[in-house]
């Protein structure tokens, strides 16, 4: 995929082949924009295009254009539709040129305007409202992946708390020595020495082994964590509740008296648990967000099977389950929990994006009790449960 931004003026307009090709055609690329001149965006990519019949039908949302493509390519999905509503607020254009086999070339056209002009817009955000810690807190995480780094923090600022990261075993005990932090958050498969490893040498340590260690891993080995001397073990991908629940119970633990962690809100337990099996990340990231903000307590699934697993340990109040999952699919995740039997009472809420005709009845048929198509309405969401729960 190639990407060439440039400024051009209201007559440099028109469509562009994709890569050399001839082009198939192109959706909203010759209407005028009322501006002397527009930034545009070329993203071309080389991938198997677009058919011209096809071209009329892509900006529609949870189009599958060729369903034999439905498992070795993901559809138009809502991305487009969104982009191109989004883009119309702001008064420009998107158009597409594509030729089957060659690759596409989308098009957008914003108007563009000096800073005299520009009108800009106060942006506040609202953050939970928590106490500060005591100065200088400090929580340090043991982790290689970016993104596993990334969603700790931020969950960890959200709370008022400092982070420092280590992205490796090797020296890992030496860095705790330094830093001397209140809590270390761990990862397991580290470079150069496990995390395994690192624990072992920091519960040996006189030193170190006081200082309460959390492992944040994508291997399920909690037993295990815990005879070694790990506070709490959580599996990947975890929520800001998790993560809010074990700072909690941290400061409950009657062998922690450390006055330098921060008190996070206290999370009602009794709160019904749901389980959130969806693989794309931005998603996760909306409902989890938006339902913790409601409540509730969520553990994630990636695909059907953590979807199974985690239903037969955490038995949740409610399932939300994607139908579109890589490996083990929503439909068959739900047949195999409805045919335990102890299972059977478990509301599941069954999500798909590509909205295909008899969807519904076939989730229904899987064991779901209620259908809902994305972009999901979070407060339409979020009635659904309470109706589902009783509530």
């Amino acid at each position: 995929v190639k990407l060439e931004v440039r400024l051009e003026g209201a007559e440099g307009q028109g469509g562009r082949g994709a890569g050399g090709a001839g082009g198939a055609g192109g959706v909203g690329g010759d209407e005028q924009v009322n501006s002397s001149s527009n930034l545009c965006f070329h993203i071309t990519d080389t991938g198997i295009g677009i058919a011209a019949k096809e071209i009329g039908k892509l900006f529609q949302p949870f189009i599958q254009l060729d369903s034999s493509l439905n498992r070795q390519y993901s559809g138009t999905g809502l991305g487009l539709a969104l982009v191109q509503q989004i883009i119309s607020l702001h008064g420009g254009t998107v158009s597409v040129s594509s030729e089957v086999g060659k690759g596409s070339c989308f098009t957008v056209r914003i108007p563009y305007r000096t800073n005299d002009n520009v009108l800009t817009t106060q942006v506040t955000t609202f953050l939970p409202k928590y106490r500060l810690p005591a100065e200088n807190a400090q929580v340090l995480i043991i982790e290689d992946s970016v993104a596993a780094v990334e969603q700790i923090t931020r969950y960890f600022s959200e709370m008022g708390m400092q982070t420092i990261i280590y992205p490796q075993g090797e020296g890992a005990v030496e860095e705790v020595l330094r830093v001397q932090p209140a809590l270390i958050v761990m990862d397991l498969q580290l470079p150069n020495i496990s995390g395994w490893e690192v624990l072992n040498q920091l519960k040996t340590n006189p030193k170190t082994k006081d200082i309460p260690a959390i492992i944040i891993s994508v291997v399920d080995e909690r037993s295990k964590g815990l005879a070694q001397g790990a506070f709490e073990y959580l599996v990947k991908p975890i929520t800001r509740a998790q993560l809010q629940v074990t700072i909690e119970k941290l400061h409950a633990s009657a062998r922690f008296d450390s006055p330098n962690l921060i008190v996070v809100p206290e999370v009602i337990l009794d709160t019904p648990l749901i389980l959130l099996a969806e693989d794309n990340q931005a998603n996760i990231d909306t409902m989890s967000g938006y339902l913790e903000s409601r409540g509730y307590r969520l553990i994630l699934a990636n695909n059907g099977q953590q979807a199974i697993d985690l239903v037969r340990v955490q038995c949740p109040d409610l399932i939300v389950m994607d139908i579109q999952m890589p490996g083990m699919d929503g439909l068959e995740a739900m047949r195999c929990i409805r045919n335990d039997r102890q299972f059977l009472d478990i509301p599941i809420i069954a999500l798909t994006a590509l909205a295909m005709p008899g969807d519904r009845e076939t989730s229904f048929a899987a064991g779901a009790n209620e259908y809902l198509t994305k972009p999901v309405k979070l407060k339409q969401l979020v009635a659904t449960i309470q109706q589902l729960l009783g509530r």
